[in-house]
């Protein structure tokens, strides 16, 4: 077995010093946190600001509400029996996908909003940030005037179906409401109430009683 001198032992020893240099370096860098690459807000405002959101859970949340909102407005003029009918239940379903879809839309018109005012305070003046801004402003002003009204007509609507419900002669004769069954369709129908037609009969069987 061959020997080695003592230089080449020293110089033996001098790369693995230096191998292990590297490799503590190596070790250094890929323990690196990425959040570290990332510029501070003192040179870019706002850069670090990335939010991750969760839609999904904002629609059940909306959709959570609405339906509280349904179930409240029309328990004010209808009751528990008439709440239970299967063509009543499923109106007040519809109404209630249908009130969420519209909040839904106006929360990300709002939050669209906010994007583009963040991105104004960085300092980004594109007058199309202006005009979309403008947009953004509309729209949320015409949603809010849309939800007004529509839970107007809602509650009008609860309230007409009560006092069609509270009827003894609607389309029936001297048929008693109790002895009308409104159930016998699918549950995909709707029941759709023609105002004016009521207003009418309601008005002809009054003079009938006079």
């Amino acid at each position: 077995m061959t020997k080695k001198n003592p230089l080449q032992i020293n110089q033996l020893r001098q790369n693995i010093s230096s191998l292990e240099g590297e490799m503590k370096g190596l070790n250094d860098h890929l323990d690196l946190n990425p959040n570290d690459l990332f510029p501070n807000d003192d040179i870019l405002p706002g850069i670090n600001d990335i939010e991750v959101f969760n839609y999904q859970e904002e629609i059940d949340s909306i959709q959570t509400d609405c339906d509280e909102t349904l179930s409240c407005l029309s328990s004010l003029y209808l009751n528990t029996e008439e709440l239970e009918k299967r063509n009543i239940s499923n109106i007040i379903k519809n109404d209630a996908i249908a009130l969420s879809d519209l909040k839904f839309s106006l929360f990300c018109s709002k939050r669209g909003l906010i994007n583009l005012m963040k991105q104004l305070d960085m300092g980004i003046n594109d007058p199309d940030m202006y005009q979309a801004v403008g947009t953004f402003q509309k729209e949320i002003r015409d949603s809010i005037k849309m939800l007004y009204e529509i839970q107007k007509k809602m509650k009008d609507f609860y309230k007409d179906i009560r006092d069609e419900l509270a009827s003894t002669s609607i389309n029936a004769g001297e048929q008693n409401i109790d002895d009308i069954d409104i159930t016998s369709k699918d549950d995909d129908d709707y029941h759709i109430v023609d105002f004016d037609k009521l207003n009418n009969q309601l008005e002809d069987y009054r003079d009938s009683k006079k």
